[in-house]
């Protein structure tokens, strides 16, 4: 199969100016760029002017988190925007590896059981079982510390000792050599929120050995978004211990969901600063997505004193009248039409339903609403929080260091008020303040989703238009996204999905 694709301004995803050219697809491999006026290939592609670009790689995804990679396999959200690509494992959790064979942490967002049938124990052992699967995206996956740490000791909520820590360190070094891209931290998650700093590193310094990944989500971000008057300086605080991480063991470092919070802009400003002032020491970057809300578990609401141990101890907090006045004396006042339930497992009529309308609908304030839905779903639920300032965005956009993600998972729900429903459109946005806006040139939108996060990754055959690479590629306008390839074969054409299962599973390779 060959596929020219000629007429086009060809943006390669180095920065470098966009030129016209023609770019001939062999296969699943990019075979020449140049002029190739009388070639006769199988499908010809006349661009007319168009942008081509490599396939917009999305470097952290939710799709295995709820799962909806399994039930979902074609992830046509991600394709019709120019996605080929997607990372998951992330915020500290993974399917792999399992250590008895049960993803204890993702039950809490989704019923395994459902779409898929674990076989799997170690890292590699899952690869296997997921290349013979058919998706629409290529797939890669992190390993997920909360996922390995909860295997090791269920959900007490203490430090590892130093036999554990060894033993996490060999799983660790297993999975790297098994294809694992690196390893994410949730360092907000309420079980892993006080893991030290001797364990990080400890296991960074594996990770770096392999030349892997290190993705964070800070400590106290949610507290700096919901408990401002209780965490002066805690951000900068965050950045600097990642910065210091980074700096320690060399490991390629990548803050996760970096936006900034309302309040906050100043310090958000002054962690540029640090990451700027550190980059010849220490390898960090950010990503971030251009809206302004972020998805919370309904437990981050609660006070930090009330959310601290594992889930049957923050419930049982719940049921303690005593504990309970407490509780709501400390919660904070919030606006409750400026959040939304995003999921709500067996309670799903709830979806889309702001906290205003929930608590007007059974007479209560805002606060012993937010309480009863913490017991009705068993902490289970998930909320929206209008939480993030846009003030910074254009800023954060133009540094040298960030990288634009969607913090998607693969799916939306069709709920009236589902502010998520937006992430779908993350890539579009993200051109149109480039092409449209001129916020930012083209050439260095088309890097910060291509060979940017490719770089992070490890990856080094796609990212990049470049003869010898895979062949995913995106054909876009001012009006969007009209042709995506995925490893040589059309998956939309004309802004149509051809319902291709045309992904790869990707694995970490050291050389």
């Amino acid at each position: 199969m060959t596929i020219l694709i000629k007429n086009i301004l060809l943006v390669d995803g180095t920065n470098k100016p966009a030129v016209k050219a023609d770019v001939l697809v062999k296969r699943d491999r990019i075979a020449a760029i140049g002029y190739f006026p009388t070639y006769k290939a199988d499908e010809v592609i006349d661009g007319m002017g168009a942008y081509l670009t490599p396939g917009f790689i999305d470097i952290s995804t939710n799709a295995d988190l709820y799962l909806n990679l399994f039930s979902n396999p074609s992830q046509n959200e991600y394709l019709l925007q120019g996605v080929t690509t997607i990372i998951g494992g992330q915020n500290g959790i993974s399917l792999a590896p399992l250590l008895y064979g049960s993803p204890e942490l993702n039950k809490f967002w989704a019923n395994p059981h459902k779409v898929l049938n674990i076989n799997w124990h170690t890292f590699g052992e899952f690869l296997k079982n997921i290349k013979k699967k058919k998706f629409g995206v290529n797939f890669g996956t992190l390993i997920g510390h909360s996922t390995v740490r909860e295997a090791l000791i269920g959900d007490e909520f203490r430090d590892l000792t130093q036999k554990e820590i060894e033993v996490f360190g060999h799983i660790v070094g297993r999975a790297m050599s098994e294809g694992a891209f690196g390893i994410s931290f949730d360092l907000d998650f309420p079980l892993t929120s006080l893991t030290p700093y001797k364990e990080i590193r400890s296991l960074l310094e594996i990770v770096e050995k392999y030349k892997g990944l290190f993705s964070v989500k800070l400590r106290n971000v949610s507290d700096s978004s919901i408990y401002l008057k209780d965490v002066k300086d805690k951000l900068l605080d965050s950045v600097e211990e990642v910065v210091n991480l980074s700096k320690e063991t060399g490991v390629r470092t990548q803050i996760s969901g970096f936006s900034c919070l309302k309040g906050f802009e100043k310090d958000y400003k002054k962690s540029f600063e640090i990451i700027s002032d550190n980059l010849a020491v220490a390898d960090v970057s950010f990503d971030l997505h251009p809206y302004d809300i972020s998805v919370l578990p309904i437990f981050y609401f609660l006070p930090l004193w009330a959310r601290r141990g594992n889930f049957g101890e923050i419930r049982k907090n719940l049921d303690s009248k005593e504990l309970i006045e407490k509780i709501k004396k400390d919660l904070p006042l919030l606006k409750a039409d400026d959040i939304k339930i995003f999921q709500a497992p067996h309670h799903e009529h709830l979806v889309g339903e702001s906290l205003k309308n929930f608590c007007e609908n059974r007479g209560l304030n805002a606060k012993d609403g937010l309480l009863n839905l913490m017991k009705i779903t068993k902490l289970r639920a998930e909320l929206t929080y209008k939480n993030i300032s846009l003030k910074s965005f254009n800023e954060a956009l133009a540094h040298e260091r960030s990288i634009i993600s969607s913090s998607f998972s693969g799916f939306f729900k069709k709920h009236p008020g589902n502010s998520m429903a937006e992430n779908h459109k993350t890539f579009g946005k993200i051109l149109n303040l480039a092409i449209k806006d001129k916020i930012i040139p083209v050439e260095l939108a088309i890097k910060k989703i291509t060979s940017m996060p490719a770089k992070q990754l490890g990856i080094k055959d796609r990212g990049t238009i470049k003869i010898g690479n895979f062949a995913d590629l995106v054909v876009l306008r001012e009006s969007g996204v009209e042709t995506v390839i995925v490893n040589g074969k059309i998956v939309v054409r004309d802004g149509e999905l051809r319902n291709s299962l045309e992904g790869r599973i990707l694995s970490h390779k050291l050389k």
